[in-house]
């Protein structure tokens, strides 16, 4: 239903399917491409936001992404958004990094 969702699926294709553990961007967008998907409007903050907000993909070594247990745990759910939901509560809730006081 969303780019992020969309972008994960594409990642957990690329890890199970065809064997890339760690992709970039730039591969995300050839994959969808070559699905005859229609085209993303940023790919970019799609993958960053499946990266920093939702937790689905995480950064590895140079600039390259992978995919989370949470993100597999959601492509395996859908497209029932209930058990997305149960997916995401089974893996926890995001840890949140507290602020630093001024002084």
């Amino acid at each position: 239903t969303s780019d992020v969702e969309r972008v994960t699926c594409l990642a957990y294709y690329l890890s199970n399917a065809k064997g890339t553990q760690h992709f970039k961007t730039a591969d995300i967008t050839k994959l969808n491409t070559e699905a005859a998907q229609p085209e993303l409007s940023n790919t970019s903050v799609a993958v960053d936001n499946a990266t920093r907000g939702s937790q689905y993909l995480t950064i590895a070594t140079g600039g390259k992404k992978q995919i989370t247990p949470l993100g597999e745990a959601v492509v395996e759910a859908l497209p029932d958004q209930n058990a997305v939901k149960a997916a995401i509560a089974a893996h926890g809730k995001k840890k949140r990094r507290k602020k630093a006081k001024k002084k």
